[in-house]
């Protein structure tokens, strides 16, 4: 995970209704970002925004207005937990009626249960991959040119 300061200082070329826009940050022009569906930062406004790599405003994993306390994910942790739950209901039944022709009932549950494990150890990586987020950006300070409130560097930490 990377955490970047980003200066807001002129948005542009903006459709409100599905969250597209460009801007300008310190003279240099960023087109086509979309943070999430609706969501069009204010001109003038300034954010630390964590992006899965450097700079690649499609990789943003989650941002918050720098002066408040509130961090904003790109994928919400409800709608990453359904989805996980959708791949299970998707897969276990067509595992499990494979199960069932080629090795019997014994099969059939092992394959659900081991489905349901999956599924929980994903849903368990993913809370606390985005408590780690959060963190990483509310420890983020402006003042500091990037560093957390104990002097760590932000910028480039692993997650």
């Amino acid at each position: 995970m990377h955490i970047e300061q980003v200066d807001f200082d002129e948005v542009f070329d903006v459709q409100a209704g599905i969250g597209d826009f460009s801007f300008r940050s310190g003279g240099k022009p960023v087109y086509g970002v979309n943070l999430r569906n609706g969501f069009v930062p204010a001109a003038g406004s300034r954010y630390a925004v964590a992006f899965e790599r450097a700079g690649d405003w499609n990789s943003v994993l989650a941002w918050r207005a720098l002066g408040t306390q509130k961090v904003q994910f790109k994928l919400p942790g409800w709608s990453a937990l359904l989805m996980l739950l959708a791949d299970f209901f998707w897969f276990v039944p067509c595992f499990v009626a494979g199960g069932l022709v080629f090795a019997g009932p014994w099969m059939a549950l092992a394959m659900a249960v081991a489905f349901l494990l999956l599924v929980a150890l994903g849903a368990a990586w993913s809370v606390r991959r985005q408590r780690r987020i959060e963190r990483a950006l509310l420890a983020f300070d402006e003042s500091s040119g990037g560093r957390d409130k104990g002097g760590m560097a932000q910028a480039g930490a692993a997650v």
